[in-house]
C-alpha cells in the first residue's frame, strides 16, 4: 500500500511538470493502486456508479443545498476569506445553509434574486441567519445573464414567485410579475469590486444556467471561477430559453470539458463523474434536475477537491 501510494506521488508529479495540459482528474483515478484501505476500491467502478444513478435516489434537484457540508469541506484549504455567490437565492435557503455550516475561515457570501417578493423576503431572513466572526452577507435585486439591460419575469399566473425566470412557457400561464436590471457575471464582479478568484458559485435560474455560464466568457475569465455548480431540468426544454434547448447535457459538459473542467452529478454525500470517459447516455436526463458540479483542472478548488476523493472510495458500489 505505502510503496503503490509512492508511485502514484512519484508519477502524479511527472505528469504534472511534463504533461500539465493533458493531466486530469480521470487520468489520476484510472492509473490504479489503492485509494482507500480495501481491494474493492482501488477505483471508480464506473457500471456500479450507473447502476446507482439508475436507482433515481440520489443526484436530484435539492441535493446542492445538502451536499455543503461537504463542499465546505474542499474549500476549507483556502487561505484568506471564502467568497461565494449565488444566483437565484430564493428566500436564502442555501445562504442560510452556508453560513450555519461551522467554518474557521470568514465566509463572504452575495446572494442574487431578481423577482422583488422574494428578494424583500431574503433580506428580512438574512438578520436572523446564524454567522460566525468575519462573515458577511449582501444581497441584490438583479439578474445574472449573457447580456446587460433591463429585463422582463414571468412566472405561472398562481405562484408569482416560485419558478419565475426571465423567459415564458407557452404551454402555461405566465405572466409577467416585473422588470429587473441584468447584468453578466464579470461585470458585476467588476462593479462590486468582488474579490477573485471567487471560492464557489451556484446557479439556479430556471432554465437560463447556460446564460450565466456563457456570460462568465470561460475561455477567457476560467481562473476567477474555478468552481461552480448549477441545476439542469425540464426547463432547459421547455420555451423560456432558446440558448438551453440547443444543448443536450452531454454536450453542454463535452464544452465544460474542453474549457478544462471536471463535470460531475452532485448527490448527498456523493460526487458522480460524468465527463470524458465517465460519460454514458442514460446521464442525458433533463428529468432528473440534477445539479452539476464543474471543478477547474489544476485549480486549488480541484486540488482539494482530489484530495478529499482519494480519502473516499469512488468505487460507487460502496454507496448502496
Amino acid at each position: 500500500m505505502v510503496h503503490c501510494t509512492l508511485i502514484s506521488i512519484a508519477l502524479a508529479l511527472v505528469f504534472v511538470v511534463l504533461w500539465k495540459d493533458f493531466f486530469s482528474f480521470r487520468t489520476i483515478i484510472l492509473s490504479g493502486c489503492d485509494f482507500y484501505d480495501h481491494s474493492e476500491s482501488k477505483s471508480y467502478n464506473k457500471q456500479c456508479g450507473l447502476n446507482y444513478w439508475g436507482r433515481r435516489k440520489n443526484f436530484g434537484n435539492k441535493d446542492d443545498i445538502r451536499f455543503f457540508p461537504i463542499l465546505n469541506s474542499i474549500l476549507a484549504p483556502t487561505k484568506g476569506t471564502i467568497v461565494m455567490i449565488e444566483f437565484g437565492a430564493n428566500i436564502g435557503q442555501f445562504s442560510e445553509t452556508v453560513l450555519s455550516t461551522p467554518h474557521n475561515i470568514p465566509f463572504v457570501v452575495y446572494s442574487l434574486e431578481p423577482v422583488t417578493a422574494l428578494f424583500n423576503v431574503l433580506t428580512n431572513r438574512t438578520v436572523m441567519f446564524e454567522k460566525q466572526k468575519g462573515d458577511k452577507h449582501f444581497q441584490y435585486n438583479i439578474a445574472i445573464s449573457n447580456h446587460n439591460g433591463k429585463a422582463p419575469i414571468y412566472s405561472v399566473k398562481d405562484t408569482l414567485t416560485e419558478g419565475a425566470s426571465l423567459g415564458k412557457e407557452p404551454k402555461f400561464n405566465f405572466v409577467k410579475v416585473g422588470d429587473v436590471l441584468v447584468t453578466t457575471l464579470p461585470d458585476f464582479i467588476n462593479e462590486y469590486h468582488i474579490k477573485t478568484p471567487v471560492s464557489f458559485i451556484k446557479i439556479d435560474v430556471e432554465g437560463f444556467e447556460p446564460e450565466v455560464i456563457m456570460g462568465m466568457n470561460l475561455k477567457t475569465n476560467k481562473d476567477r471561477f474555478p468552481l461552480f455548480c448549477f441545476e439542469t431540468g425540464g426547463t432547459w426544454r421547455d420555451g423560456r430559453s432558446v440558448l438551453a434547448k440547443t444543448f443536450t447535457l452531454k454536450s453542454f459538459v463535452a464544452m465544460l470539458d474542453g474549457q478544462g473542467y471536471d463535470s460531475f452529478f452532485i448527490g448527498y454525500p456523493y460526487l458522480l463523474p460524468i465527463n470524458g470517459g465517465y460519460w454514458d447516455d442514460s446521464f442525458d436526463d433533463f428529468t432528473r434536475a440534477s445539479n452539476i458540479l464543474a471543478a477547474l483542472r489544476h485549480s486549488n478548488p480541484w486540488k482539494s477537491l482530489f484530495m478529499k476523493l482519494r480519502n473516499v472510495s469512488l468505487n460507487s458500489c460502496r454507496w448502496q
